[in-house]
């Protein structure tokens, strides 16, 4: 298969940078669009591009549109009107709502319908990251200190730290300044937390519904699933890149943990590589789960992970749990507060033996 690359330059006549590129093919992606403007100049912006060359093709994926198949269907017929006739038969829409795939008026190559899946998920994951990353990269290194100190694993470079949070070294620098004390500078340039960071834990806390990315599901059927229900069909997915956090997360890393019954299940799907399709993967899990709305019971929330190490814990049941800040995290979500505080004390204590 033909490289992929992402958030390609194209040249200069071109006028834009491709949000993907595939061999000749450059993709195009319009997460939740509204109007047609933006269509508008995609179109055209695509156009040029296979105006270029006779090999060049365009493809503009509209990923979970807010406006109709037919509202679309209709500003390709004004583009076709305008364009070249030629040029219109490199160009493919593909209109993807609720998992379902739709291309027309041409279909995609088998090459190009291969890497969509990526595509989407890495422009779903851009789209997070550039509405949240401003502010929220110092977060991104927190938590995974955190989870190193939880877990006792020593010291490591700023190098090291770059990489698994995917942020640059002025930015670790920065981090590192303003967790100050907290902050152990061996002799060899490595670090380490030497201390609960309890200021920026609080902020974490109170920031993470913008710092993560989380869906959560209800069940609005007269017989819902059992949350042990879910965890067996979860099971049965053998889907690796999906961790179990919340309740169950926090029941592993401590098991006298004070809460009778499973309130809801936290998953935390960790968002790097091959697409997670994680609304198919919702469905089979359970057909009858829908996007929770505000005051509603929350029978499942997962919680999307973008950095490129998940520091999952390999479970007993084949099944990944995730890191001891993520199921934290998921407790507070879910308004477990005492049972929060239960769990941090002992993660904390063990930290510090």
């Amino acid at each position: 298969m033909k490289e992929l690359r992402f958030e390609q330059r194209l040249p200069p006549e071109a006028g834009f940078a491709a949000d993907a590129v595939l061999g000749s093919t450059v993709f195009e992606v319009l997460h939740r669009a509204k109007g047609l403007r933006n269509v508008r100049s995609s179109i055209f912006q695509l156009a040029r591009f296979a105006s270029l060359h006779p090999s060049n093709r365009g493809v503009l994926v509209f990923d979970e549109p807010d406006i109709t198949k037919e509202r679309v269907k209709q500003e390709w017929d004004s583009g076709c009107a305008i364009l070249h006739g030629e040029l219109t038969e490199r160009l493919t829409f593909v209109i993807i709502r609720d998992d379902e795939i739709e291309e027309f008026p041409h279909p995609l190559t088998p090459q190009e319908r291969e890497a969509l899946p990526e595509i989407i998920r890495h422009e779903r994951g851009a789209g997070f990251r550039a509405q949240n990353r401003h502010g929220h990269a110092f977060f991104d290194i927190l938590r995974v200190l955190l989870v190193r100190w939880f877990r006792q694993e020593g010291p490591l470079t700023s190098k090291i730290l770059m990489e698994m949070c995917d942020c640059s070294y002025p930015t670790i620098s920065a981090s590192l300044k303003r967790l100050g004390s907290h902050v152990e500078r061996h002799s060899d340039r490595r670090v380490e937390l030497r201390s609960f960071p309890k200021d920026a834990w609080f902020k974490l806390v109170a920031g993470k519904d913008e710092i993560r990315a989380t869906r959560k599901f209800t069940d609005r059927s007269a017989s819902p699933r059992s949350p042990e229900s879910l965890l067996r069909r979860l099971q049965k997915l053998d889907r690796k890149e999906v961790a179990i956090g919340g309740v169950e997360g926090a029941r592993f890393y401590l098991p006298s943990l004070d809460l009778i019954g499973t309130p809801r299940i936290d998953l935390v799907v960790h968002e790097t590589g091959i697409g997670s399709d994680l609304e198919g993967m919702v469905r089979k899990l359970d057909p009858a789960l829908k996007p929770a709305e505000a005051g509603e019971s929350v029978v499942l929330a997962v919680h999307q992970l973008f950095r490129p190490f998940s520091l999952f814990t390999p479970g007993g049941n084949n099944q990944p749990y995730a890191d001891e800040v993520e199921c934290l995290l998921d407790l507070h979500d879910a308004r477990l507060e005492s049972q929060a505080l239960e769990f941090l004390d002992s993660l904390t204590r063990k930290a510090r033996s």
